[in-house]
C-alpha cells in the first residue's frame, strides 16, 4: 500500500506546485507568528550541504505521514516575480531559488494516510543552511512581508503564470527553534488557502508548506512533523562529532518510479541519518 500511496503523493504534489504556494500552518507558540530570538548562549556550527541529507526525516520516521526526498523545484519553480517590492519574500519563498542563497537545501515532501491511504493534507519541507547571517535575515524579511502585504500581492511564478493572493494572514508560531513564524496564503483563483510555517535553529531555517486537495478547511502543518524536522536540525548542530559526508542511501531516487522501489529496498527510511547522535 505504501508504493500506492507514494505514487499519489507525487501526482499530487504535481497538482500543488502548479498552484505556486504551498503553505505553512503554525504548529502553536507565539501570538501573531511574531516568534521573536532566543537567547542564543550556545555554541551552533553551521551546517554544511553534505551534511544536510542527515536532516531528512525518514520514510516512516513520522507516523502518519508518508515523507519522500524531493527535488528543488518540488518546493515552486525558478524564481518568481513581483511589481510589490513589499511583498517580494513571501513571493520568493514560493519559488526554488531563495534569496539570499543558502549554501545548500534539501526538499522533501509530505502527506498524510490512515489506513484507508492518502486524506489530501500534503506538503514540502525545505531545510536549508546558510553562511552569515543569511537566516536570520530571510526570516526577518518574511515576517515583514506577511504584515505589510497582509491585503494579498499579485506574483508571476517561475514560469510566468499570473497569481493572485487575497490575504496573507499572520498565525500563531510555533515555539521550536531559536524563532519562527508562520502565515496563511489565500490563492484568489483556487479560494483555497495554503499555510507556511518557517523554523530559524541557528544557521538553518526549516520551512514547511502545506495545503489540502479534497477540504481546505483541514489544511494544517502538523505539529509533530515540525517537530520532528526541527529535532534533526539541532541533533545535527550539537553533534560533538558531525558527519562530514552525506549519509548512505539517505533517500530514494526522485519520483515516483522510486517511491515504488523504496518498497522492496527502504532506501528511504534514512537508516544513516541517526549518525549524528
Amino acid at each position: 500500500m505504501r508504493a500506492k500511496v507514494a505514487v499519489a503523493v507525487f501526482s499530487a504534489i504535481a497538482v500543488l506546485g502548479a498552484v505556486a504556494g504551498c503553505g505553512f500552518g503554525g504548529a502553536g507558540g507565539g501570538e501573531g507568528g511574531e516568534g521573536e530570538g532566543k537567547d542564543e548562549n550556545r555554541v551552533v556550527r553551521a551546517v554544511g550541504p553534505d551534511q544536510l541529507r542527515h536532516v531528512e526525516l525518514g520514510a516512516r520516521e513520522v507516523p502518519g505521514f508518508v515523507v519522500e526526498r524531493g527535488s528543488p523545484a518540488t518546493a515552486g519553480h525558478g524564481l518568481p516575480s513581483t511589481d510589490s517590492e513589499a511583498c517580494r519574500p513571501l513571493v520568493t519563498a514560493l519559488g526554488s531559488q531563495p534569496q539570499p542563497a543558502p549554501v545548500g537545501s534539501v526538499v522533501e515532501t509530505f502527506a498524510a494516510t490512515t489506513e484507508k491511504g492518502f486524506q489530501g493534507l500534503l506538503g514540502t519541507i525545505r531545510v536549508s543552511a546558510y553562511e552569515g547571517d543569511g537566516a536570520r535575515s530571510t526570516l526577518r524579511a518574511l515576517r515583514a512581508a506577511a504584515r505589510d502585504c497582509a491585503g494579498g500581492f499579485r506574483m508571476k511564478t517561475g514560469e510566468g503564470q499570473p497569481q493572485r493572493f487575497e490575504e496573507v494572514r499572520t498565525l500563531p508560531a510555533p515555539g521550536l527553534g531559536d524563532e519562527a513564524m508562520a502565515y496563511r496564503l489565500v490563492n484568489a483563483a483556487e479560494r483555497a488557502p495554503s499555510l507556511v510555517t518557517v523554523v530559524r535553529t541557528g544557521s538553518a531555517l526549516s520551512m514547511f508548506f502545506a495545503t489540502h486537495l479534497s477540504d481546505p478547511g483541514a489544511v494544517e502543518v502538523p505539529e509533530r512533523l515540525v517537530a520532528a524536522q526541527v529535532a534533526k536540525v539541532e541533533r545535527l548542530q550539537r553533534a560533538e562529532r558531525p558527519p562530514t559526508a552525506p549519509p548512505p542511501q539517505a533517500g530514494p531516487p526522485e519520483g515516483a518510479e522510486g517511491a515504488e522501489g523504496a518498497e522492496d529496498g527502504e532506501a528511504g527510511d534514512g537508516e544513516g541519518a541517526e549518525s549524528t547522535e
